[in-house]
């Protein structure tokens, strides 16, 4: 078996055929399909249920509801390929993806993971993760250059199997994906993006990470200081900067140090000038302020339209 797809499922019935669907058109030789129920309620179940026994290469799991990554451990557990890749249920492919990525990995077989571009669907703005074709010889360029804290999903990679031999899905956790490649990224040598193919996320404005509060924010800002601890340049500074003052911001606690030498733009000079217990405070007030500013905002638009309706109606 060349290549583990891990799909883990939960109350996704309005989304799973078209995700399957969009997987087992790869058509790539040695490709098996492993699905995991994670105790859905609704006729996920069933559905998986008919694919597994219309398709030979999809293994089936039932198990109570644990999470995320419990079922992307359960899979991994099973999973018999070389290689492995993880797909969310309510997300799918551009056709052609597998067969263009698994050539890629098949002329490189030193390759620890390969990176390929996403395209997310839905929500207030567009965006696009446009990838070149590069191989990094060790992650902290890899991870410094294409800015991959910005990106360090899960799903849009192809991983060599025996990386998670010693390293799996932290349970219980809102941004797992960090969590995980904060582990992963110092065991491996070799690392591949290319522009070829394409995953489509579907955004979904009620899940855990687009209303993540202190804790979980918490859990990303550790991550991040971990890899820190290894490689960091100004840009990625500014960005757990940002990241620490929404954590203090949302009652969380203050994890970096002073006296990091990182320059260039507001928060970093006011970082280096005042301290950082200054700086989250400044920022915290800030966001203060600008709610009431909005909710005064508010009560004089609402005011305005009451005023407008009433002399219409005279």
């Amino acid at each position: 078996m060349k290549l583990s797809v891990i799909i883990p499922v939960f109350n996704t019935e309005d989304t799973l055929s078209r995700c399957l669907d969009s997987v087992i058109e790869q058509q790539i030789a040695g490709m098996e399909i492993v699905l995991v129920d994670d105790g859905s309620t609704d006729n996920s179940p069933n559905i998986c249920s008919i694919y597994a026994k219309e398709h030979a290469n999809i293994s089936l799991l039932h198990q109570p509801n644990k999470g995320l990554s419990e079922a992307r451990n359960a899979g991994l557990r099973i999973a018999r390929g070389d290689y492995v890749t993880f797909v969310d249920s309510d997300d799918d492919l551009n056709p052609g993806t597998y067969r263009a990525l698994m050539a890629k990995l098949t002329a490189r077989p030193d390759i620890d993971f390969l990176e390929y571009p996403v395209e997310r669907r839905g929500g207030t703005t567009p965006f696009r993760l446009r990838l070149t074709d590069r191989v990094y010889t060790d992650w902290q360029t890899y991870w410094l250059k294409t800015q991959a804290y910005t990106h360090a999903y899960a799903w849009n990679k192809i991983f060599r199997k025996a990386l998670f031999e010693q390293e799996m899905f932290k349970p219980g956790i809102v941004f797992e994906d960090l969590e995980l490649m904060s582990r992963l990224l110092f065991r491996c040598h070799c690392i591949m993006t290319t522009a070829q193919g394409c995953y489509h996320y579907r955004f979904n404005p009620h899940g855990l990470t687009a209303s993540a509060g202190a804790l979980q924010m918490e859990t990303m800002l550790r991550s991040h200081r971990e890899i820190m601890k290894r490689c960091c340049d100004a840009d990625y500074f500014r960005h757990v900067l940002n990241i620490q003052l929404d954590v203090y911001r949302l009652g969380g606690p203050l994890l970096l140090a002073d006296g990091m030498p990182y320059k260039g733009g507001l928060k970093p000079t006011l970082y280096r000038l005042f301290g950082l217990k200054s700086l989250c405070i400044v920022h915290k007030w800030f966001w203060k302020i600008r709610r009431i500013w909005a909710s005064e905002g508010c009560k004089v638009c609402a005011s305005a339209q009451r005023r407008t309706r009433e002399s219409v109606s005279e």
